[in-house]
């Protein structure tokens, strides 16, 4: 334990003991009676330069000192223990002067009754030890003992101290400590991260000038209202306006404060930004998916009803118009559980694709011909590059996708303006792209729009509704097949949503079963 300043500690320590007495001795039956001034003194310096040293082995080599100018040996040997590392210390001519031959003495160091280490010196040459020699020795090793207890308890409070320590360094929940007068104490890395405000900022700093969230109302918890100041224990969903660079996110918190005994407080948070947002997702989801299940199942409700109580009233034609809107919402409905059910069992995809070689310029003529059927007042434009080869793809998951982006097209564009289609390739990949007249997708979210549940603008008053899986559905299922998709801006001005496939190896077989991996760049393909 070289460097150890334990025994500087000590020393002030005992400078600020009553009656100018260094060391209590912790045995209060301490005898030393008979001793007189001067050698009680040179005990005192003793135990002085025992506790002035800077290490355990500077320690031991004042004891062996000291105790050869009181006691007038030639040698003296001294073992410490149990307090920082082993240490042996020879002083004055030990290998000609025997610490444990005839003559010699031992006294044991002790801390609490379990030894700590021993004093052996050699002995005098025609002197034998007295009554005072030996009381001399005792009180030395009685104190010493009791520096040594001190020295122990001082190591056990600085190993605990290193244990919290690395317990509030290692802690992911951020950690601060609080005094009496409200200024911070503690401030632990989680901290640093959660506010981005280091410790060497904080500490010392008022509570409430470095950490001031509020709760989920906007209700601030600092300043009167901070818990450190009234001394409250509670534990509270709060929010932080985050301090980190370029980070203008809010973090949420669950935010514990804890009065302690000797004042202040200690507050624990946690960062539950993530279980918020899933929160948020899954309250936004179930309302959302409330909603479109009462959209559809509202006319065919009350059609149904009309037909229970007038149904001899309606003519056949009539008849017919009524049972193709309650076709037209039943379908509508099957294609949101459909999509509800597909979104949940995309993380197997990869187990469930039936990957092969396709012709998918024929996948997409039949797609392009199913949108046109139903749309016959749209101008729907197709352009297959020649010579198109083989995708290595699943044609049914593949087809979904395609169908999706189309009718997304026709849903968001205005009614009458164009659709193009265009199919190009490149060495390793086909792309696919479906271009539209509308009002397009903001730069800052085309990355977004793919994630799950994400709808822009107000969903709920928008002309065209959903859950925001489609795209969603659309890219896990691309990215499956080992492609990718996204959305640039067409020449139109529109939108322009465009996915890759892989292509077929040369010899036209593809793997059945298997998830095909990596995936491809965007940019440009001609489909000339």
């Amino acid at each position: 334990m070289a460097g150890m300043p334990v025994f500087l500690v000590l020393v002030a320590l005992a400078a600020a003991a009553a009656g100018g007495a260094w060391f209590a001795t912790r045995r209060t039956g301490e005898d030393t009676g008979g001793l007189a001034v001067g050698e009680m003194d040179l005990l005192r310096r003793a135990e002085l330069a025992v506790a002035a040293a800077p290490t355990p082995a500077a320690a031991a080599r004042e004891l062996g000192k000291h105790a050869q100018a009181l006691l007038g040996v030639p040698a003296a040997l001294v073992l410490i223990e149990g307090v920082g590392d082993t240490v042996r210390m020879e002083v004055g001519d030990a290998h000609g002067n025997s610490v444990y031959g005839p003559g010699s003495r031992t006294r044991l160091f002790d801390d609490d009754g379990v030894p700590v280490g021993s004093i052996s010196v050699a002995p005098r040459s025609g002197k034998e030890f007295d009554e005072r020699d030996e009381r001399i020795l005792d009180t030395l090793a009685q104190r010493v003992s009791a520096t040594l207890h001190r020295l122990s308890l001082f190591e056990a409070v600085k190993t605990e101290q290193r244990t919290l320590a690395d317990v509030l360094a290692s802690s992911s929940d951020g950690i601060m400590a609080v005094g009496a007068d409200g200024r911070v104490e503690q401030w632990n890395p989680a901290m640093e991260r959660l506010t981005g405000t280091s410790a060497g900022s904080a500490i010392g700093q008022s509570c409430c000038s470095v950490f001031r969230p509020t709760d989920e109302q906007g209700v601030a918890l600092y300043g009167h209202g901070c818990p450190c100041r009234a001394g409250e224990q509670i534990e509270v969903m709060a929010k932080l306006a985050s301090r980190r660079p370029g980070d203008t996110e809010i973090v949420w918190v669950n935010c514990a404060f804890s009065p302690m005994s000797t004042g202040g407080s200690v507050v624990v948070a946690r960062d539950v930004t993530a279980r918020k947002q899933i929160e948020d997702e899954k309250a936004d989801f179930l309302a959302t998916v409330s909603h479109e299940l009462r959209t559809p199942l509202t006319p065919i409700k009350g059609f149904l009803q009309t037909l229970l109580r007038r149904g001899s009233e309606f003519s056949d034609e009539d008849r017919q118009q009524v049972y193709e809107v309650m076709l037209r919402e039943e379908q509508r409905l099957e294609r949101l559980v459909e999509q509800l059910l597909q979104a949940t069992s995309l993380d197997h995809a990869d187990k469930l694709l039936m990957v092969s070689a396709v012709g998918w310029a024929a996948i997409v003529d039949a797609q392009v011909r199913n949108l046109r059927t139903a749309h016959p007042d749209r101008d729907i434009t197709l352009l297959v590059r020649r010579e198109l080869p083989q995708a290595l793809a699943d044609p049914q998951l593949a087809g979904q996708v395609l169908a999706n982006l189309l009718s997304n097209a026709e849903k968001f564009s205005p009614a009458g303006t164009p659709i193009k289609v265009t199919v190009g390739y490149d060495q390793s990949r086909i792309v696919t792209r479906v271009a539209d007249a509308g009002p397009g997708i903001p730069e800052a979210d085309r990355e977004r729009i793919f994630d799950r549940f994400t709808r822009l603008g107000d969903h709920l008053t928008r002309p065209q509704q959903g859950v925001g899986l489609g795209l969603y559905i659309a890219r896990r299922s691309v990215e499956a097949m080992g492609g990718d998709v996204w959305v640039d801006e067409a020449d139109t001005g529109g939108a322009a949503f465009c996915f890759s496939l892989p292509v077929a190896p040369a010899s036209g077989r593809g793997r059945v079963g298997g998830r095909v991996s990596g995936r491809v760049g965007r940019g440009a393909i001609s489909s000339r």
